[in-house]
């Protein structure tokens, strides 16, 4: 069984926006288990986007790791340590156990997927979306829903950066929906990537992972 573990965040100075690597590798030198093909995944950071690629955490900001059951004692010895993100020292406070919930429509702020025969430049809506279908097809995900490629969006890993774009499903029987978040799509899902979880048009907090996405 696959679950979110929450830990609350503090602190005093703004993060990045492009922190998606960062994150993963402060977070790697603290528990090196990180760097394994666990499937363990990072959610992108949520806070107040402040401008000049900065962002404010809040007082309901969380670290959110998707996990199996089975790996949330390894993750459990994060409690009380502190990272750095640049500047900015943050405490990783006491976690919360949240089980998956099964919704309609889901959302990742940034799916990434290698398309043959399309470089960076070369990827556009149209061969991601078709990218996309063949992932859900592979989950056994019906032809009914609704696949709907939004902003392009990048992430960048030391001197390389890595296109995609965010993707909305629509119209997810409770069975699918519970697979997708649980396997994801594409890649790079330890650095915030194709994790997906229930969205609603009336959601206002703001998302970081990658770059701020103002393309």
């Amino acid at each position: 069984m696959y679950v979110d573990l929450n830990f609350r965040l503090t602190a005093q100075d703004p993060v990045p926006v492009d922190h998606g690597y960062p994150l993963y590798a402060a977070l790697s030198r603290l528990l090196p288990v990180l760097h394994q093909q666990n499937g363990i995944g990072i959610h992108p950071l949520q806070g107040q986007y402040l401008g000049d690629g900065q962002v404010a955490l809040r007082y309901d900001s969380c670290l959110v790791f998707r996990t199996h059951v089975e790996q949330v004692n390894e993750l459990l010895n994060l409690t009380g340590k502190s990272i750095q993100l640049r500047r900015s020292t943050i405490l990783i406070g006491v976690p919360q156990l949240k089980a998956l919930v099964a919704e309609p429509i889901l959302r990742s702020r940034l799916v990434v997927i290698k398309v043959k025969g399309r470089n960076a430049a070369q990827l556009d809506e149209k061969s991601f979306q078709t990218a996309v279908k063949k992932q859900l097809s592979a989950c056994e995900v019906s032809s009914r829903s609704l696949v709907e490629i939004r902003r392009r969006r990048t992430l960048r890993i030391k001197e390389k950066t890595i296109v995609g774009y965010e993707v909305v499903l629509e119209n997810l029987a409770e069975e699918e929906s519970l697979q997708i978040q649980i396997q994801g799509i594409g890649g790079r899902r330890h650095m915030g990537c194709g994790l997906f979880k229930g969205y609603r048009t009336t959601e206002n907090s703001t998302e970081i992972s990658g770059s701020a996405g103002h393309e």
